[in-house]
């Protein structure tokens, strides 16, 4: 069966947003009695399990109004959102093959905090009324979002990483909890603009919405696509040829101020590789994912001992930082055919952190690291 527009379009939104790794839009399975379809859309990343059913008005559907939304919404849609959930129930192996050709079994995902989606997109004249209602309570399934695809990919265009989905779709529903009766009467936009300004859903504020104005001028800070464009050709791996996974997912977990402060660090470290002088490591701690980075700029002299500065600097952090990860970069210029590249060789470690008197001791004796500082930002959306 072809997809309809708007499932393509969410797709498409969805990769930029998720990553293929941690997408997953072929979802047909083997049931007891035969083939079923888990959802029309699912993204899994760690702890963040999200399901989609995607709904569009057809060419030549006669009703594009609030009996097409009760049919193909509130009915159907949201029977699949239970007969999705009630699979994910009942069946301990759901392998479905994610964006990049990669099968996992979902069914092994942490489903205690589901999130579930309905996007649709209706006939030119659809309610506005409609349109504002943000939720269908079900008894079996809870909450389920509702979007308009329009509002959907807006909130994808201003929230920058799955963390931020993920908070947002938090607020929304404790919003809706806090006041049913009134969010009904404003548009997604007014619940955008607050959630920038503060996740307090006591209050109604007009003027939040300038909020949405300001996003688009400090965007840029936080913008970390010319990093990660094209992340996997970029890769060399040290250890497997899944290991990009983890680094992605731990990059994929940072929210814009810390994305800001991942961003100035590997630029700092693609400049200082430049020159041929020993430079330190430039490195941040993330509490919130018990996540340690560390960049490592090589200059040309010494590009062929990346392999043991890599791990020694990589293991090194996360030991001073006492963290459960560490992921680190080196970087270093090169030559080809004439044309000056940057190499980079990625490295994650994951482990309990435990007392090791050797580390004691190294560190003590000859620390290889910076101060660990992040500028703090007032505000998790806007730094002005």
């Amino acid at each position: 069966m072809k997809n309809n527009p708007t499932e393509a379009a969410v797709n498409v939104i969805n990769l930029n947003v998720f990553f293929k790794e941690f997408t997953f839009n072929k979802s047909d399975f083997k049931g007891h009695q035969g083939e079923l379809e888990l959802a029309d859309h699912v993204v899994w990343l760690d702890e963040l399990f999200f399901i989609y059913q995607i709904k569009d008005r057809l060419p030549g559907e006669k009703d594009d109004g609030q009996k097409w939304f009760k049919k193909k919404v509130i009915d159907k849609a949201v029977r699949q959102i239970k007969n999705t959930l009630q699979y994910l129930g009942d069946y301990p192996d759901i392998t479905i093959e994610n964006n990049k050709g990669h099968k996992f079994n979902v069914a092994q995902a942490n489903l205690s905090d589901v999130k579930k989606l309905i996007i649709y997109t209706p006939g030119p004249n659809f309610p506005e009324e409609t349109r504002n209602l943000k939720f269908y309570e079900s008894r079996q399934a809870g909450l389920i979002h509702l979007f308009h695809s329009e509002d959907y990919y807006w909130i994808c265009r201003y929230l920058l990483t799955p963390a931020e989905v993920e908070e947002y779709l938090d607020f929304r529903e404790d919003f809706y909890m806090a006041q049913p009766k009134v969010i009904i009467y404003f548009s997604e936009q007014y619940v955008l603009a607050h959630f920038l300004e503060t996740l307090e859903v006591d209050h109604i504020e007009p003027a939040y919405i300038n909020n949405l104005k300001i996003l688009d001028e400090v965007g840029a800070d936080f913008d970390m696509s010319g990093v990660i464009k094209n992340f996997t050709k970029q890769l060399t791996l040290v250890n497997s040829p899944t290991e990009y996974y983890a680094i992605i997912k731990e990059i994929s977990k940072l929210k814009r101020s810390e994305l800001a402060e991942f961003k100035k660090r590997f630029i700092k470290a693609t400049e200082a590789c430049k020159k041929d002088e020993v430079n330190l490591p430039y490195r941040i701690y993330v509490p919130r994912t018990d996540c340690a980075f560390v960049f490592i700029p090589l200059p040309k002299s010494k590009i062929q001992h990346w392999k043991t500065a890599l791990a020694n600097f990589t293991l090194a952090q996360k030991y001073d930082q006492k963290a459960k990860k560490s992921l680190g970069v080196v970087v270093f210029e090169d030559i080809v055919e004439d044309d000056r590249i940057f190499n980079l060789f990625w490295m994650f470690a994951e482990s309990e952190w435990v007392y090791e008197e050797e580390f004691e001791t190294l560190l003590r004796e000859n620390f290889p690291f910076r101060k660990v500082s992040m500028q703090r930002i007032n505000n998790r959306y806007k730094s002005k």
